[in-house]
């Protein structure tokens, strides 16, 4: 493991792949098992440190809900703020691996909702690059800072927000699918900010509203699925960090609820105006930290 300022995504002693599961290291009880004859419930997975501080259920809560509103409404363009959120109360793996749960719960929703609008032809593009793209995360993720990856990320997606004519350049290359696609399986793997790069290729598709909002809810779905097999390769999965997902599940069905409500509001040309707003937002957030470290 790698020393330096940045935060790494492997956490603190934990044992490289293949050497047995990895602990989180959350505190000097952790990781509760059979092994030190502590048996646990729900209440005490989810009220006991580090999580047992009102202000990091507020923030998860927040979290969660303008994900669940971001990926039913507009695409999963904000769907990058919970883990920064989170992660300001505990480490940032462990925020990460309790979203994929919350995660693949919101796409089941979404899915339902909006899969009848999905491109084929996009998801066909997308789908490799997608895969290819989480088998190099989960190769990495275990070496890599973050710093340097939200960094380029939220560069991008400010550029793209911010310069109107983009659109039309990107849409001149073919291949623009594959490399957004492996961006995007990449930086989902990581740290669950696969919106922005996939929003960046939307765009450049001149998508309209509903085939956008398909489109994304099979993708990230398969994406969201996908990405168990490198948590599980990595030892990241603990029965303590799923009830504490369990228990931010309320919060993920108002956010989509939320979401499915609100998109109705909104026309085509407002509804892309929107997304460049998240992402753009999202963009901003993935640079500060990464220049906070």
């Amino acid at each position: 493991m790698r020393s330096g300022p940045g935060l790494l995504l492997r956490p603190p002693g934990a044992q490289r792949r293949g050497a047995g599961s990895k602990s989180l290291k959350l505190d000097k009880h952790w990781p509760l098992s059979q092994d030190n004859g502590l048996a646990f419930t729900a209440r005490d997975s989810c009220m006991a440190p580090p999580f047992d501080t009102p202000l990091f259920w507020i923030l998860a809560v927040i979290g969660v809900i303008l994900t669940g509103i971001s990926k039913s409404g507009f695409a999963g363009g904000a769907g990058v703020l919970a883990v920064p959120l989170m992660a300001l109360t505990i480490p940032l793996p462990a925020a990460t691996v309790i979203m994929l749960p919350v995660l693949l719960f919101m796409d089941v929703r979404a899915i339902h909702l909006y899969w009848r609008h999905a491109s084929k032809a996009d998801l066909i593009r997308l789908a490799p690059a997608v895969i290819v793209g989480i088998a190099i995360g989960g190769v990495v993720m275990g070496e890599l800072s973050t710093d340097r990856l939200e960094l380029i990320t939220g560069a991008v997606s400010i550029l793209f927000a911010s310069w109107q004519n983009l659109a039309g350049w990107l849409r001149r290359f073919q291949s623009a699918g594959w490399f957004w696609g492996a961006i995007s399986g990449l930086t989902s793997t990581l740290i669950h900010a696969g919106g922005p790069p996939i929003s960046v290729y939307f765009l450049g598709r001149q998508l309209d509203k509903m085939p956008w909002l398909g489109t994304a809810a099979v993708l990230f779905g398969m994406m969201n699925l996908t990405k168990v097999v490198p948590y599980q390769l990595n030892g990241f999965w603990e029965e303590r960090l799923l009830w504490v997902s369990l228990c931010l599940l309320p919060a993920a069905l108002i956010g989509i609820q939320l979401g499915y409500v609100i998109q109705k509001r909104f026309d085509g040309a407002t509804f892309i105006r929107i997304c460049r707003g998240l992402l753009l937002v999202s963009g901003g957030l993935l640079v500060g930290k990464g220049l906070m470290g």
